[in-house]
């Protein structure tokens, strides 16, 4: 999903830009930029997606969702928010 948002606003830019007529340098550095910053940007949003498709996939078993409870528990002890 990330690849998809990076290269699309990407291939965008430099379609947008070279309609345009902008420069070959400010076209790169542009490129460079959305390159590192939309990944960045949105990796909670691709992580929490992907996440819920392992889940989705891969039910808990009940050990594991006990561990879970055993842990939330042993936070709220220890007067942690869970």
């Amino acid at each position: 999903m990330g690849v998809f948002i990076t290269f699309g606003s990407i291939l965008a830019w430099m379609v947008i830009s070279v309609v345009a007529g902008v420069p070959l340098v400010p076209l790169l550095v542009v490129a460079a930029v959305l390159a590192i910053g939309i990944p960045v940007l949105t990796y909670p949003l691709t992580y929490t997606v992907w996440f819920g498709v392992h889940l989705f996939m891969n039910n808990p078993t009940p050990d594991e969702l006990a561990d879970a409870a055993a842990w939330r528990e042993s936070r709220s002890q220890e007067g942690l928010e869970a």
